[in-house]
């Protein structure tokens, strides 16, 4: 079973060092990618939703939001209805950069498959997708 997380680590990094490559330039690291996601496509969203979306704790929330909001791809607003909490909304730079952020998904979905039949890259994913709700389980049973 040790091997299962060495390959899943192994793999997060390379995609996190092929994201970096590919957005060199763009001033997006390669952990930008799903609080863009995110963010365009539930604009208003409060950082506590992006934390519980995100699997993600509320101080590198706040790292990441101050560093896309520094880059021009977000802003935050209070909230009307609650002083403390915060509303981001995606920038029209962010919104003009998520076509690029598809099309890495879809390159990097084609080269971690590369190889794979059809019938095979239906079943990894199926497989990644019960891995996933297994994980998200298993931290809501300990942060309960």
């Amino acid at each position: 079973m040790q091997s299962l997380n060495r390959f899943m680590s192994t793999v997060g990094r390379c995609a996190g060092l092929w994201r970096s490559a590919r957005l060199e330039g763009t001033g997006l690291g390669a952990c930008d990618h799903p609080y863009l996601f995110y963010i365009c496509r539930h604009p208003g969203c409060s950082q506590d939703e992006l934390c519980r979306a995100l699997f993600v704790n509320k101080s590198s929330v706040t790292r990441h939001l101050a560093h896309l909001e520094h880059g021009g791809y977000v802003t935050r607003t209070q909230s009307p209805t609650d002083r403390r909490t915060l509303l981001v909304f995606p920038t029209e730079k962010a919104l003009a950069v998520r076509p690029l952020l598809l099309e890495m998904a879809g390159e990097w979905n084609a080269i971690i498959t590369k190889g794979f039949d059809e019938q095979e890259t239906a079943q990894f994913a199926a497989f990644l997708e019960r891995a996933l709700a297994n994980a998200k389980a298993g931290v809501e049973e300990l942060t309960k």
